[in-house]
Protein backbone atom coordinates (compact mmCIF):
# COMPACT_ATOMS: atom_id res chain seq x y z
CA UNK A 1 0.00 0.00 0.00
CA UNK A 2 2.75 2.59 1.37
CA UNK A 3 4.27 2.04 -2.27
CA UNK A 4 1.00 3.10 -4.22
CA UNK A 5 0.51 6.59 -1.87
CA UNK A 6 3.86 7.11 -2.64
CA UNK A 7 2.92 6.98 -6.37
CA UNK A 8 -0.70 8.82 -6.60
CA UNK A 9 1.50 11.75 -4.17
CA UNK A 10 4.47 11.94 -6.60
CA UNK A 11 1.21 11.98 -9.72
CA UNK A 12 -0.69 14.75 -7.44
CA UNK A 13 2.51 16.66 -7.09
CA UNK A 14 3.21 16.70 -10.66
CA UNK A 15 -0.50 17.55 -11.35
CA UNK A 16 -0.64 20.51 -9.01
CA UNK A 17 2.41 21.58 -10.84
CA UNK A 18 1.49 21.87 -14.03
CA UNK A 19 -1.90 23.33 -12.91
CA UNK A 20 -0.18 25.50 -10.86
CA UNK A 21 2.27 26.57 -13.82
CA UNK A 22 -0.50 27.29 -16.27
CA UNK A 23 -2.08 29.76 -13.35
CA UNK A 24 0.69 31.92 -12.97
CA UNK A 25 1.97 31.99 -16.56
CA UNK A 26 0.83 35.58 -16.99
CA UNK A 27 2.89 36.67 -14.09
CA UNK A 28 5.88 35.41 -15.64
CA UNK A 29 6.33 33.38 -11.57
CA UNK A 30 6.60 29.85 -11.24
CA UNK A 31 4.47 27.84 -9.18
CA UNK A 32 7.56 27.91 -5.90
CA UNK A 33 7.76 31.45 -6.57
CA UNK A 34 3.72 31.82 -6.38
CA UNK A 35 3.87 29.95 -3.22
CA UNK A 36 6.46 31.85 -1.69
CA UNK A 37 4.94 35.03 -2.38
CA UNK A 38 1.47 33.87 -0.77
CA UNK A 39 3.06 32.73 2.15
CA UNK A 40 5.36 36.03 2.24
CA UNK A 41 1.84 38.34 1.40
CA UNK A 42 0.06 35.97 4.56
CA UNK A 43 3.10 36.99 7.47
CA UNK A 44 2.26 41.18 6.31
CA UNK A 45 4.07 42.79 9.05
CA UNK A 46 6.31 40.24 10.38
CA UNK A 47 9.65 39.46 10.12
CA UNK A 48 10.38 37.11 7.53
CA UNK A 49 14.14 35.15 6.80
CA UNK A 50 14.96 32.46 4.41
CA UNK A 51 15.56 30.01 7.18
CA UNK A 52 11.90 30.30 8.04
CA UNK A 53 10.83 29.78 4.34
CA UNK A 54 13.53 26.18 4.57
CA UNK A 55 11.59 25.35 7.61
CA UNK A 56 8.27 26.14 6.55
CA UNK A 57 7.99 24.38 2.82
CA UNK A 58 10.97 21.57 3.60
CA UNK A 59 12.64 22.29 0.81
CA UNK A 60 16.95 23.14 0.41
CA UNK A 61 18.17 26.06 1.93
CA UNK A 62 19.71 26.26 -2.36
CA UNK A 63 16.19 26.04 -3.60
CA UNK A 64 14.98 28.95 -1.27
CA UNK A 65 17.70 31.03 -1.84
CA UNK A 66 17.57 30.46 -6.18
CA UNK A 67 13.57 31.28 -5.54
CA UNK A 68 14.29 34.05 -3.91
CA UNK A 69 16.56 35.38 -6.21
CA UNK A 70 14.23 35.08 -8.85
CA UNK A 71 11.51 36.92 -6.92
CA UNK A 72 13.65 39.55 -6.36
CA UNK A 73 15.17 40.36 -9.66
CA UNK A 74 11.45 40.06 -10.77
CA UNK A 75 10.74 43.15 -8.28
CA UNK A 76 8.67 41.23 -6.01
CA UNK A 77 10.74 41.15 -2.95
CA UNK A 78 14.19 42.83 -1.79
CA UNK A 79 16.42 41.34 0.92
CA UNK A 80 17.82 43.86 3.38
CA UNK A 81 20.84 42.30 5.95
CA UNK A 82 20.16 42.63 9.63
CA UNK A 83 22.20 44.86 11.46
CA UNK A 84 22.38 42.46 14.26
CA UNK A 85 23.70 39.64 11.81
CA UNK A 86 25.16 40.40 8.31
CA UNK A 87 24.47 36.63 7.39
CA UNK A 88 20.90 36.71 7.45
CA UNK A 89 18.65 38.58 5.21
CA UNK A 90 15.21 40.16 5.94
CA UNK A 91 12.67 39.46 2.79
CA UNK A 92 10.84 42.31 2.19
CA UNK A 93 8.07 42.40 0.11
CA UNK A 94 7.81 45.75 -2.39
CA UNK A 95 5.00 47.00 -4.16
CA UNK A 96 4.80 44.68 -7.24
CA UNK A 97 3.82 41.72 -4.80
CA UNK A 98 0.74 43.39 -3.37
CA UNK A 99 -0.37 44.12 -6.92
CA UNK A 100 -0.95 40.64 -7.20
CA UNK A 101 -2.37 39.26 -3.92
CA UNK A 102 -5.70 38.89 -4.69
CA UNK A 103 -4.93 37.03 -8.13
CA UNK A 104 -2.73 34.17 -6.29
CA UNK A 105 -4.84 34.20 -3.16
CA UNK A 106 -8.06 33.36 -5.80
CA UNK A 107 -6.19 30.82 -7.95
CA UNK A 108 -4.91 29.17 -4.93
CA UNK A 109 -8.78 28.68 -4.00
CA UNK A 110 -9.47 27.74 -7.20
CA UNK A 111 -7.06 25.22 -7.37
CA UNK A 112 -8.20 23.79 -4.12
CA UNK A 113 -11.78 23.71 -4.85
CA UNK A 114 -10.84 22.03 -8.42
CA UNK A 115 -8.78 19.55 -6.01
CA UNK A 116 -11.19 18.63 -3.87
CA UNK A 117 -14.41 18.99 -5.60
CA UNK A 118 -16.62 15.94 -4.73
CA UNK A 119 -15.05 15.07 -1.99
CA UNK A 120 -16.96 15.09 1.49
CA UNK A 121 -15.86 17.42 4.13
CA UNK A 122 -15.18 14.87 6.68
CA UNK A 123 -13.04 13.40 4.37
CA UNK A 124 -11.34 16.02 3.76
CA UNK A 125 -10.55 16.66 7.25
CA UNK A 126 -9.32 13.10 7.61
CA UNK A 127 -7.21 13.39 4.75
CA UNK A 128 -5.49 16.63 6.15
CA UNK A 129 -4.39 15.19 9.27
CA UNK A 130 -2.96 12.19 7.22
CA UNK A 131 -0.73 14.60 5.22
CA UNK A 132 0.48 16.43 8.02
CA UNK A 133 1.12 13.37 10.20
CA UNK A 134 3.08 12.34 6.90
CA UNK A 135 5.24 15.85 6.41
CA UNK A 136 5.52 15.58 10.15
CA UNK A 137 6.77 11.60 9.63
CA UNK A 138 9.19 13.05 6.90
CA UNK A 139 10.20 16.03 8.50
CA UNK A 140 11.98 13.14 11.11
CA UNK A 141 13.31 10.67 9.09
CA UNK A 142 17.09 11.20 8.14
CA UNK A 143 16.85 10.68 4.43
CA UNK A 144 18.80 7.19 3.73
CA UNK A 145 21.42 6.49 1.67
CA UNK A 146 21.74 3.28 -0.08
CA UNK A 147 25.53 2.45 1.03
CA UNK A 148 26.88 -0.42 -1.28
Amino acid sequence: MEDNIVLLLKQLNLFLEQYRREQMKNLDISPSQSLVLDYLLSRKGCTVYATELHEKFGISKAAISATLKSLRQKGYVKMVVNPKDDRKKQIILMSKAYKIEQYIDASLMEQQAYLCREIPKQHLEILESGLNTMIRNMKREPIRRNET
